[in-house]
């Protein structure tokens, strides 16, 4: 069957890479990220103006990229299930169960708390993970990739503009995979849509989306003790992993939720929109004077044309010697013998008749002319009442622009979290029903209204005001003896705040600030920013932050039928402060540096229970990437290092983690149509006392008896780029049978063995 459906898959493939169109842009050549052309392909002519570049991506700041079809590494480090460089995750054996962390990350902190839940949040799109378009042609990307065991991952978007000004956009990503081993199902969906707005003269722009998401896991608490004994000492009757023991085969976790999304803003006054409008009215009548003036050239042209003299040809003469006149000179003869015999009548009637038809010609011709002159006097009359002059367009420079803009931006959103076992096991401990049904659920809703002030020097300057309201909840009141656990927790919050961005040359420079004046919650945020870049050679960029937050709701309030799993407390706020560096030479490497200082930091202790740490965390991280190419091979290298000095018994992190890839890339075949890379790349990390999984908080919580780590993954993959269509295939963790089977993803979770993967990402533009 699996060949069958191969046999089939490619058959379609095939056909299809032959459908595809391809683009021209100015200047000729092929759309830039084609790598070849085909002589039997369908050519369609896009207007000369339209290039690669208009195929937009749009963020939620507002930062631009492009449509990119390219086949590069930083493709392959991104082809998974989350469609993100996981360097500093540790995968689980099957696609879309959760990750481990080997390292952090504490900047662009929320004032506001998540309902927490953390090991689902991998696959669940953000605000800033939703992108807008703007496309001058219908575009679409599909990617495909195999599961684990059985299934499948499918991550598709379609994106049009009905118009200049409105696009759509369209995306769902499905993914089921079994797995190896038992009870570890994933069954994920994600559907996401978009749209934006503006208006033609840009004065009112629009912006929303919508988004829900259902990501269901089996979980099954890890292996055994017994079967960690068969499966590190590689015992050949478990080489199938299904047959190995868990620790239970009834229980799943789901996050589910829905969010809505609009953002709109309207310009009370800008100098660009007023001298934009100036130009747009003048080459309107540029375009209306210079078509007067095409016609007027027309009219000038004489219309009638010198008739041309009678060619008469010779024809071939009779045997008798006499010639075989045609039928109008045969009427000449007869009119002139016609005349031999009444000569005075005769003349005098053609000559009259001549004469008429000369005189009845001159009047037809003086009334052309008139009629001609009428119009092209009325046309001049016409465009000296346009008065315009190419000198009447005026300079537009956006960087002299003063602009004044209200905004709205809503959020609501609804979130559920629910683990439920069918029946009770002893490795949660005891529980108060015999089916364990948990659910949590939040909703959340966020009204932001803000004005926006452009000015030269000054750049953009925004202060906004927030309303936030919440209501974490479950279904009942827990009463003990001497603690009563509420069943929610409601309010809300005001929040004022403003950001700052400006330009000087090559410097760039962001600042944000916000408050919680009133309400339930408490917290503030200081955040600066500051880049330069020397065109593509080299950037600098530099960042701190200063954030006061509450925890996550979870860690304050949780309830379960399991009866250790229910708290309610009052922590104090996190107070995170974190500075960082990055420097960026295109020819050497790229060095990124932070180091975080954290009071108050909040995490699940061994017993899987919220606490909040006493001391304060001290943790530093230094990232170096750098690539070496000699000829056709490049050798891609990126090294972390990691230091915790406070708070190492709380926190654990891995002291380096690298990443090497030796890969050969080039162009194959005649006409270079199909460009290759191949190679294998190297992930290891030291060993640490890696958090453990709960699967029924899906966190990841404190263990300080087993460590993970200390071993070589090795993954062979050959990538290929038939014009858009990018194909990968990945042999993962070949190096399994000969390293030893002590790899593990989180204590009790082995790391997948080898495993091979196929897949491709393909962009249409129609």
């Amino acid at each position: 069957m699996k060949k069958l459906l191969a046999v089939l898959f490619f058959g379609l493939y095939i056909l299809t890479v032959d459908a595809q169109i391809m683009r021209e842009r100015e200047g000729g050549g092929v759309f830039k990220s084609d790598s070849t052309t085909f002589k039997n392909e369908v050519q369609i002519k896009l207007d000369g103006k339209t290039t690669y570049t208009d195929y937009k991506i749009i963020s939620i700041n507002n930062d631009t990229t492009v449509v990119d079809t390219t086949l590069t590494i930083a493709k392959d480090y991104k082809f998974n299930y989350i469609r993100k460089d996981n360097f500093e995750l540790l995968p689980f054996h099957n696609q879309g169960q959760t990750f481990n962390k080997l390292g952090y990350k504490f900047e662009n902190n929320s004032l506001f708390p998540t309902i927490g839940a953390s090991a689902k949040h991998y696959n669940y799109y953000k605000i800033e993970d939703v992108y807008y378009y703007d496309v001058p042609t219908p575009t679409s990307e599909f990617m495909y990739r195999t599961g684990m065991e059985q299934g499948q991952v499918l991550d598709g978007y379609l994106t049009m503009n009905t118009s200049r000004q409105f696009n759509i956009f369209i995306a769902y990503k499905g993914l089921r995979s079994l797995g190896k081993y038992r009870n570890s199902l994933a069954s994920h969906g994600n559907f996401r849509t978009s749209f934006n707005y503006h208006s033609k003269n840009n004065i009112y722009l629009l912006r929303g989306h919508y988004m829900s998401f259902d990501l269901l896991n089996n979980e099954n608490g890890g292996l055994t003790d017994t079967s960690i004994a068969y499966f590190e000492n590689d015992d050949p009757n478990y080489t199938d992993r299904s047959r190995l023991e868990v620790n239970f085969v009834d229980a799943e976790n789901m996050f589910e939720g829905k969010r809505y999304f609009l953002d709109q803003n309207l310009t009370l006054f800008s100098k660009i929109n007023k001298l934009e409008e100036h130009n747009t009215a003048t080459s309107n009548k540029l375009k209306a004077y210079n078509s007067i003036l095409k016609k007027i050239e027309i009219l000038k042209k004489d219309p009638i044309s010198n008739p041309k003299k009678p060619q008469i040809s010779s024809a071939p003469k009779k045997p008798n010697g006499t010639k075989k006149l045609p039928q109008k000179e045969k009427d000449v003869v007869l009119k002139t013998d016609l005349v031999k015999e009444n000569p005075i009548l005769k003349i005098d009637s053609l000559t009259k008749e001549t004469s008429l038809k000369k005189k009845d010609t001159i009047i037809k011709l003086d009334s052309i002319r008139a009629i001609k002159i009428k119009k092209i006097d009325s046309l001049l009359i016409v465009a000296s009442t346009l008065k315009v002059d190419s000198s009447d367009f005026v300079l537009v420079n956006k960087k002299s622009d003063y602009s004044l803009k209200i905004g709205h931006t809503f959020i609501y959103e609804t979130q559920h979290y629910r683990f439920k076992q069918g029946g009770v096991n002893p490795f949660f401990g005891e529980a108060y029903e015999k089916n364990i049904v948990d659910h949590t659920s939040y909703q959340k809703m966020n009204n932001e209204v803000y004005m926006q002030f452009n000015a030269p020097l000054l750049g953009t300057l925004r202060a906004k005001t927030n309303y936030f309201s919440y209501n974490y909840h479950y279904s009942s009141i827990l009463y003990f003896d001497a603690l009563t656990i509420p069943d929610r927790l409601k309010g809300n919050a005001i929040a004022v705040g403003a950001d700052w961005n400006t330009k000087f040359g090559k410097l760039y420079l962001n600042a944000d600030a916000s408050s919680i004046l009133s309400g339930d919650l408490t917290g503030n945020s200081i955040k600066a920013f500051v880049m330069f870049k020397k065109d593509s050679v080299y950037s600098f960029k530099g960042f701190a932050e200063i954030t006061s937050k509450t925890a996550d709701f979870n860690k304050l309030l949780f309830q379960s039928d399991y009866k250790q799993y229910n708290w309610r407390n009052n922590f104090k706020n996190e107070q995170i402060k974190n500075v960082g560096v990055e420097f960026s030479f295109k020819k050497w490497a790229s060095i990124n540096a932070s180091y975080n200082i954290i009071d108050n930091y909040t995490y699940f202790n061994e017993n899987s229970l919220p606490v909040q740490a006493t001391g304060t965390l001290n943790y530093l991280k230094v990232k170096v990437s750098n690539s070496i190419t000699f000829r056709k091979f490049t050798l891609d290298n990126t090294a972390m290092y990691q230091d915790v000095s406070n708070g190492e018994s709380f926190f654990k992190v891995p002291e380096i983690v690298t990443r090497n890839t030796l890969y050969y890339s080039n162009y194959l075949f005649k006409g270079k149509p199909l460009y290759l890379q191949t190679g294998v790349t190297l992930k290891y990390f030291t060993a640490y006392n890696a958090n453990a999984y709960n699967p029924l908080l899906s966190e990841f919580v404190l263990q300080n008896t087993v460590e993970i780590g200390n071993f070589p993954t090795l993954d062979f993959f050959a990538n290929a780029q038939i014009r858009r269509t990018r194909i990968y295939l990945k042999v993962e963790n070949f190096g399994a049978g000969f390293a030893g089977r002590n790899y593990y993803s989180a204590p009790t979770y082995p790391y997948r063995d080898l495993t091979v993967r196929f897949g491709l990402v393909w962009n249409w533009f129609i």
